[in-house]
């Protein structure tokens, strides 16, 4: 009961940084392009607002974590198209960096098998840097879809107006898509023998 309640807890805090990072480097980055300014009632400092609870609930069952968005008023095609690929950028850099870790530090998937753990919390670290590698791969997987808050629907947006509104018109249709591969967690498993194979 202690290791399932261990590795819920790790997983949501996995989870809530990975949110949290993923929207701030976002909010960051348009900043930078509208010159400092903000639109929305809601200050973009308070973090805690991009932590999702349905998100958590899709770490802890199907290991792929949504963040809730900043919102955006944008106009200007370019900045679209910049949040969209920093956010996949920054969730990209998130698992290459939790593979590196696995690989180098712990002796990939085996290594971690043979860590010598005397006490409960000598299992957080290790623990955790997995399951940022599994959720950060999730959490890409879901914005590759054309969902019109997710960063490919940023990106499409920045690319082509037109196709963006048809994106739109097919939201539902699209997001029906991914929850059928969450309920099938086509995703997890995915996630799970890309690290066997890279590990």
């Amino acid at each position: 009961m202690t290791d399932i309640l261990l590795k819920i807890s790790v997983c949501l805090l996995a989870a809530s940084l990975l949110m949290v990072f993923h929207e701030s480097v976002k909010v960051l980055v348009y900043r930078l392009c509208k010159k400092g300014s903000f639109s929305g009632k809601i200050p973009p400092w308070k973090f805690w607002r991009y932590i999702d609870p349905v998100g958590l609930i899709l770490a802890v069952v199907c290991s792929v974590p949504v963040s809730k968005p900043y919102f955006f008023r944008i106009r200007e095609q370019k900045t679209n198209l910049m949040l969209g690929i920093t956010g996949l950028l920054s969730l990209l850099a998130v698992f290459t960096g939790s593979v590196l870790i696995l690989q180098y530090y712990y002796g990939g998937m085996a290594g971690l098998d043979r860590i010598v753990i005397d006490h409960w919390y000598e299992q957080i670290i290790p623990m955790f840097v997995q399951y940022m590698a599994l959720l950060s791969f999730g959490m890409l997987a879901a914005n590759l879809f054309p969902v019109s808050t997710f960063d490919m629907g940023l990106l499409v947006a920045g690319i082509s107006a037109p196709s963006y509104l048809k994106i739109i018109k097919a939201d539902g249709a699209v997001k029906m898509i991914l929850m059928l591969a969450l309920l099938l967690d086509v995703i997890r498993y995915g996630g799970i023998r890309l690290l066997q194979i890279i590990l």
